[in-house]
């Protein structure tokens, strides 16, 4: 199957039909994309900006993602761990401003200092993520849960209903703030007074 490709398009209220399927866009613009129950197959998004879009149930199979920025996106129901080519040196977010993440996983991600603070999340998953110096400053994370994951220097500061077991994770450095930090000392069975 040879893949079509685009190089710096912009995409307003994309259908996504068969469009996502065998594709790699370079640098392109997709704005107000509604996808719902979408499987993107054997796509590359390089560099690309997602604008006010919603997605809910995509699925990523045999699908790669570099350098994306997402603008005022909300996303639910996303696994982002079926992205392929994963790397230390290439992120597959480069940007994330007011957007919102409810019941997404991240597993298995490169997401060192990445800037989540202008974003909100409800019931993800972020597991055997690397997340060393990721800033989540002031962010609402609503029972987020980060297992196995490399937390050295994040910063959680003023940062809310997360939910991290310090026996799993790797903390060193990281940064949190009172009343929040207590909820580390959960597992441990201790009674505070």
């Amino acid at each position: 199957m040879t893949k079509e490709y685009y190089q710096g398009e912009v995409f307003d209220a994309l259908d996504p039909g068969t469009l996502l399927r065998g594709a790699e866009y370079n640098d392109c613009t997709f704005k107000n994309c509604r996808w719902n129950g979408v499987r993107i197959e054997n796509c590359s998004f390089l560099s690309c900006t997602f604008e006010r879009c919603t997605w809910s149930g995509v699925v990523f199979s045999f699908s790669q993602m570099s350098d994306a920025w997402f603008s005022g996106c909300a996303f639910r129901s996303i696994s982002w761990g079926g992205l392929q080519g994963r790397s230390a040196l290439v992120q597959p977010f480069g940007k994330a401003e007011r957007c919102e993440f409810r019941y997404n996983e991240f597993s298995g991600m490169t997401l060192t200092r990445f800037d989540f603070s202008d974003c909100r999340f409800g019931d993800c998953t972020f597991d055997d993520c690397r997340l060393a110096g990721a800033d989540f400053r002031g962010v609402p994370l609503g029972r987020t849960q980060f297992s196995r994951c490399d937390l050295e220097k994040a910063d959680f500061r003023e940062a809310t209903e997360y939910i991290i077991d310090p026996t799993t994770n790797r903390l060193r450095g990281a940064r949190f703030s009172f009343p929040d930090v207590v909820a580390l000392l959960n597992g441990f069975g201790l009674k505070i007074e």
